[in-house]
């Protein structure tokens, strides 16, 4: 179980450095400009290293992602390993869009509805947005699946059905 432990310091740590990565002003770009040389990138990084105490298996991958111009994929990998560790404890990420902002009553309601697709190990991850163009209804985007239920992609599919000749 040490291994697991160490996973979830890893993913901590991976986050940590994104968060530096998108708040430090010009870093992202730095990391990304071909002019500036691999040590000038590594040298930048490798103080933040030091100080956070970043594991050597973190520290490592970022020197060889600088060594094979991949630095500006950093970001991608970062978030491919949240989605590995979040499926790995059983979190399925979904994402409900809806014209106004849900009810308390409702997201309660939908909460319901939706873990009733989950199996018993695994965990929802509301996350919910607005988008005034859909009109009415939602979209629900839960693992890889999306249903349109707006308003707006029901009056889309009317007007192309409306248009066709007879």
């Amino acid at each position: 179980s040490s291994g697991i432990n160490a996973e979830y310091g890893i993913e901590g740590q991976l986050n940590s450095l994104q968060g530096a990565i998108d708040s430090v002003a010009g870093l992202k770009e730095f990391l990304s400009l071909p002019v500036c040389s691999k040590d000038e990138k590594k040298a930048a990084l490798g103080g933040a290293f030091g100080e956070a105490g970043v594991d050597p298996l973190i520290s490592n991958m970022i020197e060889t992602m600088i060594d094979n111009k991949r630095s500006n994929h950093i970001s991608g990998v970062v978030g491919a390993f949240n989605t590995i560790m979040a499926a790995q404890r059983g979190e399925v990420p979904c994402t409900v869009t809806s014209a106004q902002p849900l009810s308390d009553e409702h997201l309660e309601s939908l909460k319901g509805a939706l873990g009733k697709f989950l199996k018993s190990n695994e965990k929802l991850l509301l996350d919910t947005a607005t988008d005034e163009s859909l009109i009415g209804g939602m979209v629900v985007e839960i693992g890889d699946k999306r249903v349109d239920m707006s308003t707006a992609t029901k009056i889309k599919k009317l007007k192309s059905a409306l248009s066709l000749p007879l």
